[in-house]
């Protein structure tokens, strides 16, 4: 076999099994409609009860806890939001592992409820300090 078809066949073959790996913007962006999707239909239902609502820790910092927390309402279709909110935190861990991102350490506090505001959820918090 020729040098040249033999280096034409093994650039051939090593095209076709390389992957294509995502540039960090096409990560990032991936991310950030995964987020927006999450945050619209958290938002789909008007907040009038609180006892409907309820709290999850989303994404994931590379130093390890949640990345922030969102309120979704229980009469939404909470198995597929939940399973969605995974897919998202297993996203970012994947991403924070790809691309080498460091945190800080500190803890994001949890709240302890929702309130209603104008239609929409609001986190409460105790006051921790007493």
């Amino acid at each position: 076999m020729k040098p040249l078809t033999l280096i034409f066949i093994c650039t051939f073959f090593i095209s076709i099994s390389c992957k294509k790996e995502s540039s960090r913007k096409e990560d990032e962006r991936r991310l950030s409609t995964m987020f927006a999707e999450l945050q619209q239909l958290s938002e789909s239902v008007i907040c009038n009860n609180a006892d409907d609502w309820r709290v999850i820790g989303i994404g994931a910092k590379a130093c390890g806890g949640v990345m922030s927390f969102i309120a979704y309402s229980s009469k939404i279709d909470t198995i597929s939001f939940l399973s969605k909110a995974e897919k998202y935190t297993s996203a970012t861990v994947e991403f924070n592992k790809k691309w080498g991102i460091i945190s800080d350490c500190s803890l994001i506090v949890a709240p302890d409820g929702v309130i209603c505001e104008d239609g929409k959820p609001k986190f409460k918090y105790k006051d921790r300090f007493n």
